[in-house]
């Protein structure tokens, strides 16, 4: 699940980066979840990019009632060693987007979108 994620995302992003569109720049906020050892370095400094994908983590797992393949893909970031931080310093705008960021997740989830 989680690699087809990380394929789907990046062909998604490829076939939409000309279009100047939101989906575009909210998949590209997704971006950091495809990169585990990336992921690991931030976490193991404790940088700001570990705590916006860990409170992303933790966002996106409010949505796992809506969006059942969300439930599953968040436990399998969990066992890759990726965090789920709760917070209230989560910007605005990213809140406003957050919607829009678990339906593209899910998207990304399924077994027939971009995927080569």
């Amino acid at each position: 699940m989680y690699n087809q994620f990380c394929k789907n995302l990046e062909n998604f992003i490829k076939l939409n980066e000309g279009h100047n569109n939101v989906r575009v720049k909210i998949a590209k906020e997704l971006l950091p979840l495809t990169d585990i050892a990336l992921y690991n370095m931030h976490k193991d400094k404790q940088d700001d990019e570990y705590i916006r994908s860990s409170n992303l983590i933790y966002h996106l797992s409010k949505y796992n009632k809506i969006y059942s393949s969300l439930d599953k893909f968040l436990w399998e970031l969990w066992a890759y060693g990726f965090d789920a931080l709760p917070t209230e310093n989560f910007s605005i705008e990213s809140k406003l987007f957050l919607d829009e960021k678990a339906k593209l997740t899910d998207l990304m989830l399924s077994t027939h979108y971009f995927y080569p």
